[in-house]
C-alpha cells in the first residue's frame, strides 16, 4: 500500500478510483490518525483496544450514557465516530456485543465546538476531508450516504445534515451543530443518539443549559448520549455528570497515553515538551485540568482518613454557606484539642434548597453545635426585611454563631481568601487536618479547587467554603457537654449563640 501521507489531493482522488473502498478506508485512517485500530467495520482483522475501545463499546449494552474522558491524540473522537457510523449504516462487527439499531427511521445529533472544529473533527472522521471530491472517505462508506447539505457558516463545506442509508433500507438522518450558536439551536427535535466531540464552555451562558436540552431530547427515545473530550476545561458539569454519578447507565472510560500503542516513545516526549505544566495531566493522562495551579496539592491519601467514631470530649462546629445564589451547604468538623487536628467528619450540598430546607439539614443531625457562616448572613431577605443569618436563629432554630466567620472579632465583612486557605494547606501537609472519605463533596471540591491568571477560580466551592468558615471559627468550637451546659444555664438559641459566637 502506497504511503498516502506523501499524496496530493488529486493523486489521492485517483487513487480512490483504483482501490477497493475497505483497503482505502483502513489506510486512509491510518494516515489520518495514526492509529492500528482502525474502526472501519467493513476492514477485516480490525479489532479496537481491549482495554478501553472494547469496554466503552461493551458497555452500550446497559449504560444508557458513555463518555470516553482521554488524553490528546489516543482516537477518543474517532472512537465515538466510529460507533454512530456502525449505529447509522446498520453494519457492526462479528465481536459487537453493545447496543444495535437494526431500524432505521430516526435522527442523530453531534456537537462540536464550533464549524472549523466541526469539519477538522467528526465531519472528517465520519463522511471524509472534502466534500466535494472525497465525501464517503470516512467512516461511513459512500454507498451509505444518500444526500447531504452543507450550511453557511463563513468556513467552506460545513456540513448541516447528511442522510445515511441504514442497512434495514431505512434512512437516518444526521444533524451537525455547534455549540457556539447557543442553547436554544438544542431545544427541539427527537434524536435518537447524540455525540459530544469535546464539551460546551461553562463561561459562555449560552452553552451552559446545552447538556440539560441533550438529556431532555434524549428522554423522549430512550436514546443514547456518546461523548469524548479532552478535560482542558476542568471538573465542569459534563465531567461531574459521568464521574460523580450513581446511575448504572451514566458510565465512562479514560485512556492516556500509556494505553495506545500507536503512540511512540519519541512522539510522547516531543510533544509533552510543548504543553504547559498545568495541562500536562489532561493532555497525556485525561485528568481534568484545573487551570494554572491546583491550590490544595497535597495528595489526597495524606488527609483523607475512613470514618472514626469521634470522642464525646471533642469539641465541635459547623460551617455553612446559604447557598443565595449556588448550592446550599453544610460542614460539620470535629477538633482534637489536645493533638490540634481538625476533622471534616460530614458534608451536605444541594443546590435550590429553600431556607427551611438547608436549616432542617442542619439541625437533622448534633443540633446543638453551634454553626459559623459567611458575611452575606447580614444581608436581608427583600421580602421580609430580615437578615439571612437571623431567619435561620430565630425562625428555624438553628445554632447560628452571633458574628459571622473572621479571623479577628472585632474585624467583621468580606475575609481575605488565602490565610485560611493557606492554614488548611499546612494542616493538610503536617497531618492536622483529616477528611472522611464519605465526604464527597469536599474531597471533589478541593481537588478541583485551582487558579486561572492568579485569580482563584470560585466554581462548586460551596461546600469547600462552608469548611473555610468553620475552620477560620474552629475557636468557639465545644463539647456537647460544654454546649448542653451552657444552652441549660441560658434561655433560648439567641443566648446561646451569644455566648458561644
Amino acid at each position: 500500500m502506497q504511503d498516502l501521507s506523501e499524496l496530493t489531493d488529486e493523486e489521492l482522488i485517483q487513487l480512490l478510483t483504483e482501490i477497493p473502498d475497505k483497503e482505502v478506508l483502513r489506510q486512509w485512517w491510518i494516515d489520518c490518525y495514526g492509529s492500528p485500530h482502525n474502526p472501519d467495520f467493513l476492514a477485516d482483522g480490525i479489532t479496537a483496544y481491549p482495554d478501553w475501545q472494547r469496554r466503552f463499546y461493551d458497555a452500550g449494552a446497559w449504560a444508557k450514557q458513555r463518555m470516553i474522558i482521554a488524553a490528546n491524540g489516543v482516537g477518543k473522537s474517532q472512537s465515538v465516530c466510529a460507533e454512530l457510523a456502525a449505529h447509522v449504516t446498520g453494519e457492526y462487527p462479528d465481536w459487537w456485543s453493545g447496543v444495535r439499531y437494526e431500524r432505521g427511521g430516526w435522527e442523530a445529533w453531534i456537537g462540536s465546538i464550533d464549524n472549523d472544529m466541526q469539519k477538522r473533527g467528526p465531519q472528517r472522521a465520519l463522511i471524509g476531508r472534502d466534500l466535494s471530491e472525497m465525501i464517503g472517505t470516512g467512516l461511513i462508506p459512500a454507498r451509505c450516504i444518500v444526500d447531504f447539505d452543507r450550511r453557511q457558516a463563513g468556513v467552506k463545506d460545513v456540513v448541516d445534515t447528511v442522510v445515511c442509508k441504514h442497512a434495514s433500507g431505512e434512512k437516518v438522518i444526521i444533524k451537525w451543530l455547534t455549540y457556539e450558536q447557543g442553547w436554544r439551536k438544542w431545544q427541539s427535535g427527537d434524536p435518537r443518539i447524540v455525540l459530544m466531540d469535546e464539551e460546551p464552555d461553562e463561561s459562555d451562558v449560552r452553552q451552559t443549559p446545552i447538556l440539560s436540552e441533550i438529556l431532555t431530547r434524549l428522554v423522549r427515545n430512550s436514546g443514547i448520549l456518546l461523548v469524548g473530550y479532552t478535560p482542558l476545561l476542568g471538573d465542569t458539569a459534563l465531567t461531574t455528570h459521568f464521574k460523580d454519578s450513581d446511575d448504572p447507565g451514566v458510565y465512562y472510560v479514560t485512556a492516556g497515553w500509556d494505553d495506545t500503542p500507536h503512540m511512540s516513545d519519541a512522539d510522547k516526549k516531543m510533544i509533552k515538551s510543548q504543553y504547559k505544566d498545568h495541562e500536562v495531566d489532561a493532555r497525556t493522562k485525561g485528568i481534568p485540568m484545573m487551570g494554572e495551579g491546583r491550590i490544595f496539592t497535597t495528595t489526597e491519601n495524606m488527609w483523607t482518613i475512613d470514618p472514626i467514631k469521634v470522642p464525646d470530649y471533642w469539641a465541635r462546629i459547623k460551617g455553612i454557606d446559604f447557598g443565595l445564589a449556588h448550592p446550599a451547604s453544610t460542614v460539620e468538623l470535629a477538633h482534637d484539642r489536645d493533638n490540634d487536628i481538625i476533622y471534616l467528619i460530614d458534608d451536605w450540598c444541594m443546590p435550590n434548597q429553600k431556607t427551611a430546607d438547608h436549616a432542617n439539614q442542619i439541625n437533622s443531625k448534633n443540633d446543638w453545635i453551634p454553626v459559623a457562616w459567611p458575611h452575606d448572613g447580614e444581608k436581608r431577605d427583600p421580602r421580609s426585611g430580615t437578615k439571612f443569618a437571623d431567619i435561620y436563629r430565630n425562625n428555624h432554630h438553628v445554632k447560628m454563631l452571633g458574628r459571622s466567620a473572621r479571623y479577628k472579632n472585632d474585624e467583621g465583612g468580606a475575609q481575605a481568601q488565602w490565610p485560611i486557605i493557606e492554614m488548611v494547606q499546612d494542616r493538610m501537609k503536617n497531618g492536622k487536618f483529616k477528611v472522611f472519605r464519605t465526604c464527597r463533596n469536599f474531597i471533589k471540591e478541593a481537588q478541583s479547587y485551582h487558579t486561572k491568571d492568579g485569580v482563584i477560580v470560585a466554581r462548586r466551592d460551596d461546600t469547600l467554603k462552608a469548611a473555610l468558615y468553620g475552620v477560620m471559627m474552629i475557636r468557639y468550637a465545644v463539647s456537647k457537654s460544654e454546649a448542653l451546659r451552657v444552652y441549660d444555664e441560658m434561655s433560648g438559641p439567641a443566648a446561646f449563640t451569644t455566648a458561644v459566637g
